[in-house]
């Protein structure tokens, strides 16, 4: 009596887990397309569509095994490489702020400040470049120019040698380099290429990493940022679904591992 128990048990437990349809799944046996299997003497009932009798269990266990263990390695390694990029585009989403132009340097704002406070007319390289040079030439007046961009622009021409005496004198000690120059300067024309490399127009060798299109540029901004929370959400469904499937085999592998133990193959 005690035997026949402990087999009754076994077999409950077999088909307990055997009606898992991630286990017919991993043997290429989907729900849909697997008839119900046949109910066994000494079964609790008739098999369910896309579940394994006691005899497959049986008979797979040691496959069902390393195929969970594969799948959830697999499963732990693309989490990682998702978590990594996402990651990675929060950063680029922080970067890009919220929404509309980044504001400059605080070094940046304090000298156009400054400059105010004494009755000359000046703006952010970033926010002149916005806001008076065509879309179409932000590029070559960027590599052309990075250091003024970056800078201050002085809107009136006259101001220039007021500007430098005033900021002789101010002790504003900027933690960055502030260049200032003339709207003129700023938009001066550039040397022809002679073969150099892009981002090297006059031969200087400078060249640019690629700048923030929200300190210039509104829609591009926008659109990298409609983008990127796209992927980002697209990516979240993706790690939600791929985590809820490796904490699943990981419990199956939980399960089978002291089934087998204490029914050993061929004992069904």
């Amino acid at each position: 009596e005690a035997a026949g128990g402990a087999y009754a048990a076994e077999r409950r437990a077999a088909e307990a887990l055997g009606a898992e349809e991630r286990l017919a799944e991993l043997l290429g046996l989907p729900g849909g397309q697997r008839p119900a299997a046949s109910p066994e003497p000494g079964s609790s009932g008739p098999g369910t569509l896309g579940a394994l009798d006691a005899e497959e269990l049986d008979r797979n266990a040691e496959t069902l095994r390393e195929l969970l263990e594969e799948s959830v390695a697999t499963a732990e390694r693309q989490l990682f490489d998702l978590r990594t990029a996402a990651a990675d585009d929060s950063r680029i989403l922080g970067a890009l702020g919220d929404g509309g132009l980044l504001p400059p340097g605080p070094d940046v704002l304090a000298t156009v400040e400054y400059l105010g406070e004494h009755g000359i007319p000046a703006l952010p390289g970033w926010r002149y470049l916005a806001q008076s040079v065509d879309p179409a030439d932000h590029a070559a007046v960027l590599a052309a120019r990075p250091e003024l961009v970056d800078g201050v622009v002085i809107t009136d021409p006259e101001s220039h040698a007021r500007a430098r005496e005033v900021l002789a004198g101010a002790a504003l000690l900027p933690r960055s380099a502030v260049a200032v120059g003339t709207a003129a300067a700023l938009l001066a024309p550039v040397p022809a290429p002679g073969g150099e490399s892009a981002g090297a127009p006059d031969g200087s060798g400078v060249f640019l990493v690629p700048p923030n299109p929200a300190m210039h540029d509104e829609h591009a901004a926008d659109d990298e940022r409609r983008r990127l929370r796209e992927r980002a959400a697209a990516r979240d469904e993706e790690i939600r679904s791929l985590a809820a499937r490796l904490s699943a085999d990981r419990s199956l592998a939980a399960r089978i591992a002291p089934w087998r133990t204490g029914c050993p193959p061929g004992r069904l």
